[in-house]
């Protein structure tokens, strides 16, 4: 059986999630991440007749965003759950470099009209690239690579993952496909197989939203817990209705802009594609019936958290003195608290209580 090994541009793909969407007959188009690589490697074997078709490894090459206007935080923050969810959910291997928005808003539209500045992506196509290359020159790593690209700056890496003896196939999306990738001819000889489109597989990859029964987790939450979502949980997420989330928004909005709001954003730096450093720190101030409180960290710096920026506890199970360890979204300016992101209760360990509000 053929080793296989998917490698996409999870970039390229999401920014072009749209055109498939356009052809979809499901609202509010997602891909089936769980469904993406086995339908694809379907398709290849049954165009190719090439039998069974074993898929040993996943990657997804991405990036998210730093430094971004605080108003944005909650779309950053669906960015990293993204990728969190590839990789405990579907078993991705996910590399994924920050973004630099120099404190602007992510998207362009939020900006102003006369902003020139562009956010510059870095290390997304170098990182595939030298992924396909290693794995391509460890015996057994893989027979086949399956490459879900359309940049045609990829065209030297699928010469020399060829010339190692491997074979490629390329998938793509026909509004946003490099043509020497499509043309059947293939002169510069960078594939084995005639190109995959993802337009011809809507059905097979498209994510089924499946209505069920969860309870609202919310502190906030009024009426009835039990409701019914199609919302995509995450194994372990606290599910919060519409109206708490809508709630939620604005509340952390208002809430961060009054205890964070003096100076720039300072969010913490990460270089060379790591992940944000955790702090250790103690909730030392809870509001409990608005949903935020107040870590100090051991330099004696204090953090503003909401409750939507827990990983691993609900609300009610947290306390002042309790340990946590957290990323810093925005650092303390003057006298006003920073903020805090992906707060982690330590659930083993409890520090000496501080105060309560």
């Amino acid at each position: 059986m053929a080793k296989v090994m998917v490698f996409i541009d999870g970039t390229w793909l999401y920014s072009n999630l749209r055109h498939l969407a356009k052809e979809s007959n499901h609202p509010g188009f997602h891909i089936d991440y769980g469904a993406l690589p086995k339908s694809i490697t379907s398709e290849l074997s049954q165009r190719n007749g090439l039998g069974s078709l074993d898929v040993t490894r996943t990657f997804l090459f991405g990036s998210y965003p730093i430094n971004y206007d605080l108003v944005d935080e909650d779309r950053a923050r669906k960015r990293k759950d993204f990728f969190t969810m590839l990789r405990e959910d579907y078993h991705y291997e996910v590399e994924a470099f920050p973004i630099d928005y120099a404190d602007r808003r992510i998207l362009h539209d939020d900006r102003e009209a006369d902003d020139p500045f562009s956010p510059r992506e870095k290390c997304v196509d170098i990182a595939l690239a030298a992924s396909m290359l290693y794995y391509a020159a460890i015996p057994s790593g893989y027979d086949l690579a399956v490459a879900v690209v359309g940049d045609k700056d990829y065209f030297p890496l699928f010469q020399k993952v060829r010339q190692l003896g491997k074979q490629v196939a390329i998938v793509s999306i026909r509004q946003s496909c490099a043509k020497m990738y499509s043309d059947r001819q293939d002169p510069k000889k960078l594939k084995d197989f005639h190109i995959i489109w993802l337009n011809d597989m809507i059905e097979r990859i498209a994510w089924a939203p499946v209505e069920m029964e969860v309870e609202c987790r919310s502190p906030l939450h009024e009426g009835a817990r039990l409701t019914t979502t199609t919302m995509r949980l995450r194994n372990g997420q606290p599910y919060f209705c519409e109206v708490c989330r809508s709630k939620f928004a604005e509340q952390k909005e208002e809430q961060m802009r009054e205890y964070t709001s003096a100076g720039i954003n300072s969010l913490a730096k990460e270089e060379n594609g790591e992940e944000a450093a955790m702090y250790d720190g103690m909730v030392e101030a809870l509001i409990p019936d608005r949903g935020f409180g107040f870590i100090k960290r051991a330099d004696g710096a204090s953090f503003f958290f909401h409750l939507t920026h827990l990983t691993n506890a609900d609300w009610e199970a947290v306390g002042v003195g309790d340990s946590v360890k957290f990323t810093v979204t925005k650092n303390p300016v003057g006298a006003k608290a920073g903020a805090a992101g992906e707060v982690t209760l330590n659930q083993e360990t409890e520090g000496p209580e501080i105060s309560q509000l």
